[in-house]
Formats: C-alpha cells, sequence, structure tokens
C-alpha cells in the first residue's frame, strides 16, 4: 500500500518529535543539575535545522518534541509548553533570519555561512533564554537569585547546539563520495582510528602512563587541520562530533582532563573547548572547500577558454608592457608554425614575424594603442618558422593592475583571405562577364542579376528581382519543351540548350542557356544559376546562309543541293516503308526563245511564276526544286498509288499551258514531265534522277513519261 503525501508529512513530523525529545531526555537526564538547564542543548540544532529543510510547516514536530522532553523530566505541561513555545519560536526565528540573508548558503561553501550561522543562533537562543527560565521562575521551579545564571546557560546551550549540530546535518546530508575508495582506504582508517584513539586518551583516561601530561586537549586540533586539508568539512564535523561525545561521555565518567570538579564546571570547560574547536575547525574547513571550489572554478573556466579558443581555432596572449614579455597560449606559437610553447617570447620575437611591408605599420598600430589606451586591433602577413607565408588577425585590449599589461587574441585568417580573393574575383567576374547571369531560387524566383542581363534583357534589377523568370517568356514554346526541360533540371540539375524570349521592349531574341543547381548537404535545391548569351544574329546569320545554299535566289524554291540531300533522305525512308517515291522532272523547252524576244527579266518572270504554279499543285509536304535553267524536280513522298502521280503530272501539264501575261505580254511555255518511281527504278539518288531526266527527254511535248509504263510497275 502506497503512502499518501499527508502521511509521509506525519510520519516525519513524528519522527522529528521523537529524535528531538530523546536528545532532549539524554542531555537533561545525564547534564543538568536541577533537570531543566543544562550548557549543551543539541535539540536546539535539530530544531532550527528543521525549520531550514522543511519549512515552517514542520513546527508541529519541533514543538512536540519540546513539550515531551519537559513532561519527560517532570515538569507539568503548561511549564513544558511555555518552554516547548520559546523553543520552536527560537527555530523558527532563526531559521527566518538565515534564510532572508543573501549572504548565507544552506550548503556552508563559505566561511561567511558559518558565521551567519552563530551570529543568528546568539540572537535566536535569546527568545528561548527568556521564555524558558522565566517559567520556570514563574512556576517557583526556579528562584529569583538563580534567574540571570539559569538564562546565561540556557542561552550558552543553544547557541553551542546550532553551531555544531546544525552544521553537522547540513553537511552530512550529502554523503562524502571518496573516503572510502581503494586508493584513500588506508589514510581515512587511519584518520578515524587515530582520532578516535586522541580522544579517547584525552576524556576517558586511556593510555594515562603514556600520554599523561601532554597536553591530550590539544590533540583534536591537530586533527582538525588533518581533518580540513584532507577530509574536508565532512571530516571536521565528524571529528567535532566525535570528540563532543566522548568529553561528555568523560565527564559522566569523572575522567578526562576537562572533567575537573563539579558538573557545571566540566560542562563549562566542555562547552568552552567545543565551541573554540568549532569556530577554529570548520571555518578553517569550509576556507579549504571554498579555495578549493574557487580553483576548481578556474581551472574549469580556463579549461572552458581554451576549449573555446581552439575550435575557433584561436590563439591568446599576455603582454607586460615594461619588459615587452609575453604569456600565451600552445595555439599562438602553433600560428607561428612551432610545434610547442617556446621557453620565451617577447612582442619583439612577434614584430621579428612580421612581413617587412607590414611591420612599421603594426608597430606604430602598437605603440598608438599603448600611449592612448586605446584597443589594439592589427591585421598583417607574417613568416612562420617554416617560411610559409600567412595571414593573421590580432586584437589586444588593456588591464589595468599592479603592472600595466595588454591581453588579446590572435587568429590565422589565411583561409578567410583567400576567400575573399576569390569573392571579389568572383564578384568581378559577375559584375564584368560578357555573359548574362541571373540566380534564382529553387522555383525560379530571380533574387540577383548582372548587368549583362540587362544589357540583353533591358530588363533593371529593380524589374525582375522577386519575380519569377517566366517573366521573359516569349510564348514560342509549348508546354511540352518546358516540361522536358524541368524534367531534366530536376534529375540532373543541369540543362542547356536555345530558347526564344522576350526583351523589354518587346522584342523577340535567341539565347543560349545553360541552367546549374546549388544544393544543399542533403541534397535539397538552393538556388540556381542561369548563363545565357544573345545568339539572334548568329541564328540569322546562319538562316541566311543555310538558305543560300539550299534555296534558289531566283524563284525562292529549293536548289539543286537541296533536292539531293531530301532525294537521299526520301529514298531511305521509302526503303524502310511500304510507300512510293515518285521523281517529277518538269523541262520547260523554250525558255531560251523567250530570253530573246521578251527579255531576261520577263524570262526571269515567267520562271519565278512556273515555280508557284507547281508548289501550287504539291503537298506542303512534297519538294519542288530547280535543278539548272529551265529544268524543275519535284519530290512526291508517301504514294499509295501510282496513279496519282498521273493525276499529279496532269495537273502541272495543265497549269503550265495556260498562258503567262507579263505586262501586256501573253507568254506560252511547252514543257515535258519524266517520272521515275522508287524503288521501281532505282533505288539510289543518282540512278533515280537520271531515269527521271532521260524520261523527260522521251516525252513529247505537253506530255508526261514514265522511265518503266505504269503497266509494268
Amino acid at each position: 500500500m502506497l503512502l499518501t503525501s499527508r502521511s509521509i508529512f506525519g510520519l516525519k513530523v513524528v519522527g522529528i518529535a521523537v529524535l528531538y525529545a530523546l536528545l532532549a531526555k539524554l542531555v537533561l537526564a545525564f547534564f543538568s543539575n536541577n533537570g531543566n538547564v543544562t550548557l549543551v542543548w543539541f535539540p536546539a540544532g535539530v530544531g532550527i535545522t528543521t525549520f531550514l529543510l522543511g519549512g515552517k510547516r514542520y513546527w508541529p514536530g519541533v514543538f512536540i518534541g519540546a513539550f515531551l522532553a519537559g513532561m519527560l523530566v517532570g515538569d507539568s505541561w503548561l511549564i513544558s509548553a511555555c518552554i516547548a513555545t520559546g523553543n520552536t519560536l527560537e527555530s523558527w526565528l532563526g531559521a527566518w533570519l538565515l534564510l532572508g540573508n543573501p549572504g548565507f548558503s544552506l550548503s556552508l561553501r563559505r566561511p561567511r555561512d558559518f558565521a551567519w550561522l552563530t551570529l543568528t543562533g546568539f540572537v535566536a537562543a535569546c527568545f528561548s533564554a527568556l521564555i524558558g527560565p522565566m517559567s520556570l521562575l514563574l512556576s517557583e521551579y526556579l528562584s529569583a537569585a538563580a534567574l540571570l545564571p539559569s538564562m546565561l546557560h540556557w542561552w550558552m546551550a543553544d547557541v553551542l547546539g546550532i553551531a555544531l549540530v546544525t552544521p553537522l546535518i547540513l553537511i552530512w546530508r550529502n554523503w562524502p563520495k571518496d573516503w572510502f575508495a581503494r586508493r584513500r582506504l588506508f589514510e581515512t582508517l587511519a584518520f578515524l582510528g587515530l582520532s578516535f584513539l586522541s580522544g579517547q586518551a584525552a576524556f576517558l583516561s586511556w593510555f594515562p602512563d603514556l600520554f599523561n601530561g601532554y597536553g591530550q586537549t590539544y590533540w583534536a586540533f591537530l586533527f582538525v587541520v588533518w581533518a580540513a586539508v584532507r577530509f574536508g568539512r565532512h571530516g571536521v564535523l565528524l571529528l567535532i562530533a566525535m570528540t563532543a561525545i566522548q568529553s561528555l561521555w568523560g565527564l559522566l565518567h569523572r575522567s578526562g582532563t576537562l572533567a575537573t570538579g563539579d558538573l557545571h564546571n566540566g560542562l563549562l570547560n566542555i562547552w568552552f573547548y567545543l565551541f573554540i574547536l568549532a569556530s577554529v575547525g570548520i571555518p578553517l574547513a569550509l576556507t579549504l572547500f571554498h579555495q578549493q571550489q574557487t580553483n576548481q572554478a578556474l581551472q574549469q573556466s580556463e579549461a572552458r577558454l581554451n576549449f573555446a579558443l581552439d575550435t575557433i581555432d584561436t590563439g591568446a596572449w599576455d603582454l607586460d608592457l615594461q619588459d615587452y614579455s609575453v604569456h600565451r597560449t600552445q595555439r599562438h606559437d602553433q600560428i607561428f608554425g612551432y610545434s610547442h610553447l617556446l621557453p620565451q617570447w617577447t612582442y619583439h620575437t612577434f614584430l621579428g614575424h612580421v612581413l617587412a611591408e607590414h611591420r612599421e605599420m603594426v608597430n606604430s598600430g602598437f605603440h598608438q594603442a599603448r600611449a592612448t589606451g586605446e584597443n589594439w586591433d592589427f591585421e598583417c602577413r607574417i613568416r612562420r618558422i617554416d617560411g610559409e607565408i600567412r595571414w593573421i588577425r590580432g586584437s589586444g585590449c588593456h588591464q589595468h593592475g599592479n603592472s600595466p599589461r595588454m591581453t588579446g587574441i590572435l587568429q590565422d585568417i589565411t583561409a578567410y583571405k583567400l576567400a575573399e580573393e576569390d569573392r571579389q574575383l568572383g564578384l568581378l567576374f559577375y559584375q564584368h562577364c560578357g555573359e548574362a547571369m541571373m540566380i534564382t531560387e529553387a522555383d525560379a524566383t530571380i533574387v540577383s542579376i548582372n548587368p549583362a542581363f540587362s544589357r540583353i534583357t533591358g530588363y533593371s534589377a529593380e524589374d525582375v528581382i522577386g519575380k519569377n523568370a517566366r517573366i521573359l517568356g516569349a510564348g514560342r514554346h509549348d508546354d511540352s519543351f518546358f516540361t522536358s526541360m524541368w524534367q531534366t533540371i530536376n534529375s540532373t540539375g543541369q540543362w542547356q540548350g536555345e530558347i526564344w524570349n522576350r526583351r523589354k521592349n518587346g522584342e523577340l531574341y535567341v539565347e543560349q542557356l545553360s541552367i546549374n543547381t546549388i544544393f544543399d548537404r542533403s541534397g535539397i535545391p538552393l538556388k540556381r544559376i542561369g548563363l545565357f548569351f544573345d545568339i539572334t544574329q548568329r541564328k540569322l546569320d546562319e538562316e541566311q546562309l543555310w538558305k543560300k545554299a539550299n534555296f534558289d535566289p531566283l524563284t525562292g524554291i529549293g536548289n539543286r543541293h537541296l533536292f539531293c540531300d531530301r532525294l537521299t533522305q526520301d529514298i531511305k525512308k521509302a526503303q524502310r516503308g511500304r510507300w512510293f517515291l515518285a521523281l517529277l522532272v518538269v523541262d520547260i523547252e523554250q525558255l531560251k526563245e523567250i530570253n530573246e524576244r521578251f527579255g531576261y527579266a520577263k524570262g526571269d518572270k515567267v520562271l519565278q511564276e512556273a515555280a508557284q504554279r507547281l508548289l501550287a499543285n504539291v503537298r506542303e509536304t512534297d519538294l519542288v526544286a530547280r535543278m539548272d535553267g529551265a529544268e524543275f524536280a519535284i519530290i512526291l513522298t508517301d504514294l499509295e498509288r501510282i496513279d496519282s502521280v498521273e493525276r499529279i503530272a496532269k495537273l502541272i501539264l495543265q497549269e503550265l499551258a495556260e498562258p503567262f501575261t507579263l505586262e501586256g505580254d501573253s507568254i506560252e511555255l511547252h514543257c515535258r514531265i519524266g517520272i521515275a518511281i522508287c524503288p521501281n527504278d532505282a533505288d539510289h539518288t543518282e540512278a533515280l534522277k537520271q531515269a527521271a531526266m532521260d524520261a523527260a527527254k522521251q516525252a513529247e511535248a505537253q506530255s508526261y513519261q514514265f522511265a518503266t509504263p505504269p503497266t509494268m510497275l
């Protein structure tokens, strides 16, 4: 069955009351002349510690314990209640004063914590020392003559209890960790054994013949020093507690150096002895403990500082401005190429590593900072001990004290300088590159452009930054083009190709575009970089060259070169499929007579008009080309039937037979058409062309002739 919080609280209250009452009964039964007043009141320490650790809600434990103590020694319930009230108020007041004091710590880490505890005990004990004896006086347990001595003894007993028991409980609530470790076991046993034997000899007269007359009571102070140095606060308080028990036990047996005269005088001796022992031992232990904690904190702080400096690759230095000697960290010397700290380092040692072109600047800056008290900041190049040139950055500030000093840090910034140079070069290239550059987010939102971008597109940075790159779109590409492009970018991070865009003034242009992606460590796209240049003029030039190479300048239709390329491709296509290919050679007979009779200008007009009539009678997929002079060629592709070729040939003959009216002159043409079929007549370019030309020569005027009669195909 689990206990409730209320049940646990009740058990603690009962435990406090029982402990308080038993200690009180023990003290009053053996160390009191009248059963009510004593010089050692250890329950006072229990009471104030209860309020310090548990709070004021545990006051019933202290009150009940003190009340039971009075009842156990035969006091009336009224006297017991009054004394219990005084003891409870004493504990509450002492705890209230200590907890409200910012200079006091429950952990008892500093000597001033014990001083505040003792001074507070002086004040708080006054309440109990006033209420207790006055209650006994009013109840006629004390005479008027014994009132003041009783109040003094009461106060002394409570002060001693607070000074001894409260630190003992506060410190020993945390058990020492390493007393019984293997490396300390012998020393711990020696300390406990020897200090116990010393107390037995001093207070219980052990070994009288061996140690009599050698000041046994002072031996405890030697053991206090041992305890303070080696076992800290726990050791000192344990020794004092053991000494208190041994001295009181010796007093009961009327033995030992402190048990002189009657019980009262013996208690006075013990009180002063224990109080002095505690006043010496506890502050000594706390002083050493506080110093140890301070040293550990300084070591930890130094370790953290060194770790931080090492982490950021920084050396630290401390320069004496009188003799120029420098105390520094190992990283400081490593920056200059040394594998270990040099035995000596001065400001002039540092200056000797600085390159000549920077030495005067660094030295004048140092002396100016020294004269004005300002901070010293510098950047310079140094030559390491291995000859390598490095960049360093340093900073120092003045420290005011007994001797003027300057402390600071030093960093190797070579990598930063190189990166800065690369960045400047990259920025210079970015600003002056002839190619347009555009940096976008992963979703194509523009974040930066270079001047070449504005020069090519006409858009300024204010026009496009923050907008999607589609603002440049010309509408010349369909959705499939961009879908394919983004599929490539998303899968490879790259894309390059030609794309049509539109300038700010609406003019279309074509650019050669290259897109690359910058990814983060997890592979997520961060930025995309687009580089492009205007290839519009180049495309126009290429188009003009292609037209010159493939089109007849007079008629605008394909020339012999285009015809041969196209015929070769179409033959291969026909061979792969089940379609026919027909080649028609159209030969106009009287072009020479027309030129002689009407002039070359009208002869050219006739050829131009004839070319247009030929184009009008074929499909867009077919090719009409001028071979030479008055000879034309027509390639008919993807034919299922031969008779469709005859139909086209007849239409051409009819069209060309219609008179040509040019500036009032009516000109009639006579032509012959030769027809060759692939693959029936030939299966390669020259043979098929020759077959068609031969057929044209054999044809009669205004007729067509197959290379192979249609009935035989």
